[in-house]
């Protein structure tokens, strides 16, 4: 997923770079640039192909050993009822009907088939944008243990383990005492209202799906990944920050003193061994270049390094997320240590405000976090003033 999205980005920031060329005037080879662009539409194109080909895989939809085309198949008389959402007279349709168009015969047979099995859902090929928007915007989610089950969901996590001890020949075993909990992830809703004016009835249909998906998707993923960091676990996912935070799991910077390479030493010393491998940094950029980056000085230690476009604290990798607060730095193996679900995908309704003028759209997802091995994460912050 981490790799499609990031040739995702990377063919939309080539397409931005091409249109900036053709504005600015200067000269340029224009039937290289054409070709350039067909190629980046076409390839896009197939990447969004195959994602809502192992969507309906993963849902159970769509055969292994016979797999249908959903962005070129034409929805007929022998395309399983289940396979609906992935057509493109479902997509199309399901874009008109939420901004009250007028559907076409084979846009209302497929909105009909739908409605008729009980689930007006997002079209396959939309959800996998949404999908793709929502890890973009939140970087979390492609480091913790993300599931996607309906309902209710426990998972095993490891609470109080003894040590291995020598054992002499012929000696009677006893069981240690070691202690295993579960975690169980609900379902909270979150949501996101956005609207816009009658206008939107003229946006193309690609115009209005890629506006749909950027403000639908955005809100929420910032929603999850603030809650993922400091949920209270209250009628919401509880948060990484819910930790109990002592001198053995975090440091704490005097609110006037400036970090120093003793201060991560430290903290990276009481992050347990056996979640080493794979641990990471979250921080807030500003903090990092603020507080972190200082400590740079390649011909002293190497407590900040920079290599092939990423920076790295200890030789952890760093990640930045505006969603982490101020002057805290977590670091940790999210994998092992954090659990998510999205028991429900995003969805979106719509309605007319007639008062307004305008559409109302609701962006509606199911989430619920919660860590799920302490000891996986250790904690840099600064004291308050």
């Amino acid at each position: 997923m981490a790799a499609i999205i990031k040739r995702l980005k990377e063919i939309e920031e080539r397409k931005l770079q091409i249109r900036s060329l053709l504005e600015s005037g200067e000269t340029a080879d224009l039937d290289a640039l054409d070709t350039e662009l067909r190629a980046l539409d076409e390839e896009k194109a197939q990447i969004e192909r195959r994602q809502a080909i192992a969507a309906g895989i993963n849902a159970g939809t769509i055969p292994a050993s016979s797999i249908p085309n959903p962005a070129t198949q034409t929805r007929s008389a022998e395309t399983p009822e289940e396979n609906v959402y992935a057509t493109p007279e479902y997509r199309s349709g399901w874009l008109k009907n939420i901004r009250k168009l007028d559907l076409n015969d084979a846009e209302k047979r497929a909105i009909t088939t739908a409605a008729a099995s009980g689930k007006s859902l997002i079209p396959t090929v939309t959800v996998n944008k949404i999908i793709e928007k929502v890890h973009q915007y939140c970087p979390l989610l492609e480091k913790i243990d993300l599931l996607h089950v309906p309902g209710y969901v426990t998972i095993p996590a490891e609470g109080t383990t003894v040590d291995a001890a020598i054992h002499s020949e012929g000696a009677a075993l006893t069981p240690d005492a070691d202690t295993y909990g579960n975690v169980t992830l609900g379902a909270f809703e979150i949501t996101k209202l956005v609207s816009i004016s009658k206008s939107v009835e003229r946006m193309s249909m690609d115009a209005f799906e890629s506006w749909l998906v950027k403000k639908i998707a955005k809100k929420i993923a910032v929603k999850i990944g603030s809650l993922s960091y400091y949920g209270t676990g209250v009628n919401e996912a509880q948060g990484i920050n819910a930790i109990p935070w002592t001198e053995s799991n975090s440091v704490t910077v005097a609110a006037d003193a400036s970090l120093t390479a003793a201060n991560v030493k430290a903290a990276v010393g009481k992050l347990n061994g056996g979640y080493d491998d794979g641990a990471e940094w979250f921080m807030n950029k500003t903090e990092f270049m603020n507080s972190y980056h200082p400590l740079m000085n390649n011909s002293k230690d190497n407590i900040v390094t920079y290599d092939n476009g990423k920076y790295y604290v200890m030789g952890y990798l760093v990640n930045w997320d505006d969603r982490v607060l101020g002057h805290d730095a977590f670091l940790g193996n999210f994998d092992m240590g954090y659990a998510g679900n999205m028991a429900e995908e995003i969805n979106v309704t719509s309605a007319f405000n007639v008062r307004e003028n305008a559409y109302d759209f609701l962006g509606a997802a199911m989430f619920d976090g919660k860590v799920k091995a302490i000891e996986a994460f250790v904690k840099i912050s600064k004291a308050s003033a």
